[in-house]
């Protein structure tokens, strides 16, 4: 149960990831340009299927301008 509970929360905050990118102007490669990162794992991670760290969530949350709550603060879900 646990595993379906995580796979749920990192789909949403891949969600999450790509709707700030995309009000942005950003492709996928854009953004891992601005972290550092390639945009075939910021694919990955929008689909939920990485379990990414505190720290790059962070990363990502300065690439996309925003604080890191922005990305987790996902209620009602």
């Amino acid at each position: 149960m646990q595993n379906v509970k995580n796979s749920v929360f990192l789909k949403l905050i891949g969600e999450r990831i790509r709707a700030l990118r995309k009000e942005r102007g950003l492709s996928q490669v854009d953004l891992g340009v601005l972290i550092g990162n390639h945009g075939e794992q910021i694919g990955r991670i929008e689909r939920g299927e990485l379990n990414v760290t505190i720290c790059t969530l962070k990363i990502i949350a300065e690439g996309l301008k925003v604080k890191l709550k922005d990305l987790i603060d996902i209620e009602g879900h």
